[in-house]
């Protein structure tokens, strides 16, 4: 049975499963080429068709990861906004109107959509809760049986915060928090205060800078404006920090007499920037792990499932990993929204049809691909000079040439599924030169010079490099390198001493596994440097994506599949 699942408000995205198991995944940005592309994912349901062989006629059911009929909550947030400032209930009311008229009314229209556009079907659609999308696109494709979940993000439907239990092929809700109490706004409206901009999903951005500040204003965050109750709740000061006044660039003055002014888009940042980036930081860090510590108290579980767009802040995660009472945890790729198209396809095959669950996702690699052949007809069309070459001679001569300096723009297999790029969609460089990451942010990347690169490594050496056992495929955690490999890898450590490594199986990724360890060959040391294959744009998911970014970008060659494409003047 064919069952697809779809997101549409922001990263739109399509999911097709086949009797349970993910047949094929892909955020619509890959395919229209527009960052974090919102509206219904046309082209990636027809990827998803095409990736199974079926069209729309043989799916069974059509899940959608939103209830757009749940309004009541959201509607008394904004009145309540209302009685403490005009500006702050207009700047609900106008997202909200917006997003009834064009958004939300729109999803009842989607069966007819489908239809009109795919064909004829008999499909049942269905309306899920987002959250609970959210829940089951992490513990339906985990490794365990049981296990407590928690998803966290900006808001779905009126819930910001879902506790949840997994057993078998079952979700049960335990507990929620709504708007206005969001981590995810908090973390953005922190964004915008700091001069990016929350609608290109610049919280990323907080992040890094945070390593590089001091917790100055901790106290301040923690009493003022993110504040636990002691009963495993937390709370959200509108007055202080508001969320939808803060898309706009608008403060309300109790931050500013306390932070000084909001850092305008484009203005230098400043150590002081810095350690509002590393306040905010902290202080959700320090509340995810009190509300983890709660959901632990809670289940009595083991394994803990995290999902949601907060699920992305990898620092966060490697705290929760290793300082609290859990012993297992997973995370998948996709863990924010697009994510949410998989786990609405899931929850009906196993919470609405109650069958068994058999998969467990092991890897990122559900989209497209293109064999040898098409990479070939894509840069003869440009007309690009390229070597044919087979794995024994590719792969140890690319291991030199990275040794040596070179940036190899690195296309191969199935795209990933999620925003990270995992050894499919890659820029691959030198983890030991200490000037490899100003020169990939600042000369190839476009991008701010404290944005940090990760290492794609063996997995076998975790122990090696960490000091402890550590695994995660998904580069999705960051955590403490051992002291004696500091130095040895500059180019992926941050500057607190941690890196957001991605551990490389030889049994999902061999080809990738096989490059890693031929450069571990030449150089000792078991690791590239990787970071995602776009410029200023969506990760490149096509031969001719690819090309059109080694053309408009510096970086010395291009591998597609087999073939090897030199920059003009590189004779390696």
């Amino acid at each position: 049975m064919y069952i697809l699942g779809l997101t549409t408000l922001g990263d739109s995205a399509a999911a097709i499963i086949k009797d349970g198991e993910i047949v094929a995944a892909a955020e619509e940005e890959r395919f229209t080429r527009k960052k974090h592309q919102s509206g219904f994912p046309f082209l990636a349901v027809q990827y998803c068709l095409d990736e199974a062989g079926i069209t729309i006629a043989e799916v069974k059911h059509i899940g959608l990861y939103w209830k757009p009929w749940v309004l009541r909550h959201k509607a008394m947030q904004a009145v309540k906004s209302a009685f403490i400032s005009p500006s702050m209930f207009w700047a609900r009311a106008d997202r909200g109107v917006g997003g009834v008229g064009e958004s939300y009314l729109g999803m009842f229209k989607y069966p007819k959509i489908i239809r009109e556009h795919f064909g004829e079907s008999k499909f049942k659609f269905h309306y899920l809760e987002h959250h609970q999308t959210h829940a089951a696109s992490a513990f339906f494709v985990s490794p365990f049986e049981s296990a407590a979940i928690i998803t966290w993000d900006g808001t779905g439907e009126d819930t910001t915060t879902l506790f949840t239990h997994g057993k078998g092929n079952k979700i049960e809700v335990l507990k929620r928090i709504k708007l206005p109490h969001s981590l995810g706004q908090f973390y953005s409206a922190v964004t915008n205060y700091i001069g990016f901009n929350m609608f290109s999903g610049d919280e990323w951005k907080v992040m890094g800078l945070a390593a590089y500040g001091k917790p100055e204003y901790y106290d301040f965050f923690a009493e003022k404006v993110l504040t636990k109750n002691g009963k495993g709740d937390f709370h959200l000061n509108i007055r202080t920090l508001d969320h939808h006044l803060a898309k706009q660039y608008k403060f309300p003055d109790g931050i500013v007499r306390e932070l000084g002014e909001p850092r305008k888009p484009g203005e230098e940042l400043t150590e002081h920037h810095w350690n509002i980036a590393s306040s905010a930081q902290r202080v959700l860090e320090d509340t995810a792990i009190y509300l983890v510590h709660q959901l632990k108290e809670m289940t009595g579980e083991e394994n803990l499932c995290m999902a949601g767009g907060v699920a992305f802040n990898s620092v966060m995660n490697g705290r929760i990993f290793h300082e609290t009472p859990f012993k297992n945890f997973y995370v998948q790729p996709a863990a924010g929204d697009a994510g949410c198209s998989l786990g609405a396809a899931l929850m009906i095959w196993h919470q609405k049809l109650n069958n068994p669950r058999k998969f467990i996702m092991n890897h990122a690699y559900y989209g497209p691909e293109f064999t040898n052949e098409e990479c070939q007809a894509a840069l003869n069309k440009e007309g690009l000079k390229y070597e044919n070459l087979p794995d024994g001679e590719l792969l140890p001569r690319l291991a030199k040439m990275i040794s040596e300096g070179a940036i190899i723009g690195w296309f191969q297999g199935r795209m990933e599924w999620g925003p990270r790029a995992l050894g499919s969609r890659s820029f691959l460089a030198d983890p030991r030169r200490r000037d490899m990451r100003e020169i990939l942010n600042d000369k190839v990347k476009l991008r701010e010079w404290f944005r940090p690169l990760a290492p794609s490594m063996l997995e076998e050496e975790g122990f090696t490099v960490f000091g402890k056992e550590h695994h995660d495929p998904f580069m999705i955690t960051v955590i403490e390198v051992a002291e004696e490999y500091k130095e040895k890898i500059p180019g992926v450590v941050h500057v607190d001493g941690t890196a957001r490594p991605q551990m490389v199986s030889k049994k999902t990724n061999p080809r990738y596994w096989n490059l890693i360890n031929e450069f571990k060959k030449i150089t000792d040391i078991p690791m590239l440097l990787n970071t995602s294959f776009n410029v200023q744009e969506p990760i490149v998911c096509t031969p001719e994506d690819a090309i059109n970014t080694f053309k408009n970008a510096n970086f010395d060659a291009l591998v597609l599949e087999n073939n090897l494409v030199l920059r003009s003047g590189n004779k390696s």
